[in-house]
């Protein structure tokens, strides 16, 4: 009876897992937000009942009905699923993230603040797992134990918990990652070896299939809810197994795909203005040296003056002796020079333009950037930025929509630090993204009209497993390495199923 209730369990986490494959897919095909909201509610919805199959043998049925058990269950359950999502969610955490609507001043904000925020977030998550998991046991003793208000069950937890027992659930977890990770590094080393786009379906399958297979009993285990990991194959369960991992197969290729059918070819975009180190960044000896390659273009940053100059460079602040590092958007433009050479962007476009160098101008932001830079910029070198394709991108939302006010025509881009919010719904012509993070829903909610360039990519896997996603374009310090790539496509199946690791981690 027991191993018969076990099997049943097994195979309903099974099909859990397919559901999980299912609201990818859903997700994946329409690119709509308020169906991402719907998937997060089903998803919630699906881990509780999951949870609740898994306990309900242990639950009394007079227990079941009361609504303070109910309470109490869902709102453990709810607690579950937000601290899941950075593990990723059975692969849902992906989607999510890029679905989060967001202002652009909001964006902007974020952006510039994200290293404080993500300290803060990160402490403020570490502390409330930690907790999470002290009191872990709580779920069980919600079930098991009859006629107790919420307090005496979290006081039963905390007793029957230890710093040691903590210790041993994060090992637990660091296990189970280390076996998702396995998992994917074996199916990419033989997706390299072999190549077949049969075998590259099928890895995906396993993937799909496996992945929030092993989340989810890790998850019973943490709770202290009774699984076995056994399933008494017979005909029809072998038959419905396979089903399952080819019809997870299928879906998997739909929303692990490429935003096109084939690798793009490539805008190779040059990094500063630099190829290899060889020259100083942001120069104009570095734009007369490597404007003779004819790259598509030459990717370049400025910041404004406190008396409204614009100045070619990377760097937020300078060192100032006897003031220390201090911020360029402080500082007026005789005070830089007076300590640091720095090349004006004026003489920089002009060059530029004389060259037929198009560049990709990034318009840095800080946090006491004035509110009128991008009307500003637009007034001194709209006109200048005309005469060939050159382009502004920034990751200050409101400065483009200023310059885009103003011309129209000059095309503007939006640059992410981190890969998140609704990208698609803001006004922008282009994306530069950050490549690490980049995943197929994120490129496929992007309109294929609006290019997408990737940042900063420098080595020849990194390179080939965008080219496969299908970006538009790579800002690269290595723009020869870049120009001189070749790959066969069904070689580099693996390097997609090794992009797996950023969905599911």
């Amino acid at each position: 009876m027991v191993e018969r209730q076990f099997q049943k369990l097994n195979f309903y986490l099974v099909g859990f897992a397919i559901v999980m494959a299912l609201l990818k897919f859903w997700m994946m095909v329409t690119v709509d937000s308020k169906v991402v909201v719907i998937c997060a509610f089903l998803s919630l919805l699906l881990l509780g009942s999951t949870i609740n199959v898994g306990i309900g043998n242990l639950v009394p049925n007079h227990v079941k009905k009361k609504i303070c058990f109910r309470i109490d269950f869902w709102l453990a359950v709810l607690t579950l699923w937000f601290m899941m999502l950075p593990f990723g969610l059975f692969g849902l955490s992906a989607f999510f993230k890029t679905s989060f609507p967001l202002t652009g001043y909001q964006f902007t904000w974020i952006t510039i603040n994200r290293y404080w925020l993500l300290g803060c977030l990160i402490t403020a998550y570490v502390v409330l797992l930690m907790v999470v998991l002290y009191l872990r046991r709580f779920i069980y003793y919600l079930a098991t134990s009859d006629n107790k208000s919420f307090l005496q069950i979290l006081t039963l937890s905390r007793h029957t918990a230890s710093l040691k027992d903590v210790g041993r659930s994060l090992l637990l977890i660091a296990i189970r990652i280390g076996w998702e990770m396995c998992l994917i590094l074996f199916l990419s080393f033989i997706n390299y070896l072999v190549g077949q786009q049969f075998v590259f379906v099928l890895s995906l399958g396993i993937i799909n299939l496996c992945v929030p297979l092993i989340e989810i009993k890790l998850l019973f285990r943490l709770l202290a809810i009774p699984v076995n990991s056994h399933i008494k194959l017979t005909g029809i369960s072998v038959f419905g197994l396979f089903g399952a991992l080819i019809f997870v197969s299928v879906l998997g290729v739909t929303y692990s795909s490429h935003r096109i059918l084939k690798p793009a070819q490539q805008e190779i975009i040059v990094h500063r203005g630099v190829i290899d180190n060889d020259d100083a960044p942001n120069t104009i000896s570095a734009l007369k040296k490597n404007s003779r390659y004819r790259f598509s273009y030459v990717e370049m940053d400025i910041q404004e003056t406190k008396d409204h100059h614009f100045i070619c460079a990377h760097n937020d602040t300078l060192f100032i002796p006897g003031k220390g590092q201090r911020e360029i958007n402080l500082l007026k433009l005789k005070t830089i020079q007076r300590y640091h050479h720095v090349d004006l962007f004026r003489e920089y476009l002009h060059i530029a333009n004389n060259l037929e160098q198009p560049l990709i101008v990034e318009l840095k932001v800080t946090n006491h950037s004035d509110k009128e830079m991008g009307k500003r910029f637009a007034e001194q070198f709209g006109q200048q930025m005309l005469k060939q394709s050159n382009m502004v991108h920034s990751v200050g939302y409101n400065y483009l929509r200023q310059i885009k006010a103003r011309y129209p025509k000059i095309r503007v881009g939006l640059v992410t630090m981190l890969n998140f919010s609704n990208l698609a719904k803001y006004k922008v012509d282009f994306y530069t993204l950050q490549h690490i993070t980049l995943t197929p829903f994120l490129l496929r909610s992007i309109p294929s009209k609006r290019p997408v360039y990737a940042w900063t990519d420098d080595q020849s896997l990194t390179m080939k497993r965008l080219s496969m996603m299908g970006v538009d374009g790579q800002v690269t310090d290595q723009a020869i390495r870049l120009k001189d790539l070749t790959f066969n496509q069904k070689q580099n199946y693996w390097l997609l199923i090794l992009n797996s690791i950023v969905t599911y981690l």
